[in-house]
């Protein structure tokens, strides 16, 4: 299979259940790399966007986009953290 092929079939895969985030996201990471070799919006990407969606439903991002204070909570830890490294 071409690579260029992959992400498709990539999408199609994690679309049907893939619940490993750590593996969805080198699959977004190796999709979003095709793009570029292909000279493709990555934006725009019809595999792209569903490899993301299947990401961002695991990680409950909606409920961050829709909790402006647990996107602060979330901030604070991350900052906290890093500024004790």
């Amino acid at each position: 299979m071409s690579t260029s092929q992959r992400r498709f079939q990539d999408a199609i895969f994690i679309q049907q259940g893939a619940c490993n985030p750590s593996g969805i996201a080198l699959s977004l990471h190796n999709a979003c790399k095709e793009c570029i070799a292909e000279g493709v919006p990555q934006r725009n990407d019809p595999p792209v966007r569903l490899i993301a969606h299947q990401l961002a439903y695991l990680l409950n991002v909606y409920h961050i986009e829709n909790d402006p204070e647990l996107y602060h909570q979330l901030m604070d830890e991350c900052e906290s953290r890093n500024k004790s490294k």
